[in-house]
């Protein structure tokens, strides 16, 4: 998959845009005149931009309360006798702003760790990423099962949807184990509205945690303008005190060279790559 196309889908795109928006914008406060300024002027726009379509899920106001800003300082920065001081106050609202959202946002980049109590099974609910697609591939359930200590019950199924993932948890027979949810990707496909998604998620991870389950919820790459879904899965996971992975592991597997079939479905390579991934989370206990 096209790496500029994956930077979109694992956030980075979310922290470059903010890099140069910043940058261009503190720039300017030196350089006053020629084409540079002029190109300064439009990378701040494009940092903009880049924000904006990197399908962060952060709250409404916090990208309005970023583009408001960014557009102060461009207006106070290209008026000809604005004071130095008013040019400087914009830019340090615009650096507060800037350094909270990486603050706000930075968290979920971090691989998590979940301890697995002695002698309980880890179980997977999802789709074809975790299923497969009927080829002789060992899917990354069954070799994560092979590389951890770890009994691991593979529950997922092709087209798995949100909503069907629910009658998967009818296979779990026991409490206080671990379970990964990889859930999500043939909703976005069937455009399901998010918050019918997030409707979904919900009674699934209310189900599990009410069985006392630790859950493992996998963060969907997204594309652009679709923060909803991100934002349904953020909001549950904090909700009902699960964990989640970050998307870039995903992404970080499909942009694997042969590390999937079809640019989504994974490859045995992308099955091996995922199952390390997913490995180093869980410990035993």
């Amino acid at each position: 998959m096209n790496p500029i196309v994956l930077s979109f889908a694992d956030g980075t795109t979310f922290f470059v845009g903010l890099a140069v928006t910043l940058i261009a914008d503190l720039l300017l406060l030196r350089i006053h005149r020629g084409i540079v300024r002029s190109v300064l002027n439009v990378l701040v726009v494009v940092g903009i931009v880049f924000v904006i379509i990197s399908a962060t899920p952060l709250p409404i106001w916090a990208y309005s309360l970023l583009i408001v800003t960014t557009a102060t300082c461009l207006v106070i920065e290209n008026l000809i006798r604005a004071p130095r001081h008013l040019r400087l106050i914009a830019t340090g609202f615009l650096i507060v702003i800037t350094a909270g959202l990486c603050i706000t946002e930075a968290p979920y980049h971090f691989l998590p760790r979940i301890t697995v109590p002695h002698g309980k099974r880890v179980y997977v609910l999802g789709d074809s990423i975790s299923a497969g697609m009927g080829t002789k591939d060992r899917c990354w359930p069954a070799v994560l099962g092979d590389i951890s200590p770890f009994t691991v019950v593979n529950l997922a199924q092709a087209g798995a949807t949100a909503e069907s993932a629910i009658k998967q948890a009818d296979g779990i027979l026991e409490s206080n184990s671990v379970v990964i949810v990889e859930i999500g990707g043939n909703d976005l496909l069937d455009d399901t509205k998010a918050d019918v998604f997030r409707s979904q998620i919900e009674s699934l991870v209310s189900l599990l945690r009410r069985k006392q389950q630790q859950v493992l919820v996998i963060e969907l790459p997204l594309f652009p303008f679709q923060n909803a879904y991100g934002k349904a899965q953020r909001s549950i996971v904090t909700k009902y005190g699960a964990v989640l992975l970050p998307k870039r592991c995903l992404t970080k597997v499909f942009g694997l060279k042969n590390g999937t079939l079809d640019g989504l479905h994974l490859s045995q390579e992308g099955h091996n790559a995922f199952a390390k991934i997913i490995a180093g989370v869980l410990h035993e206990e």
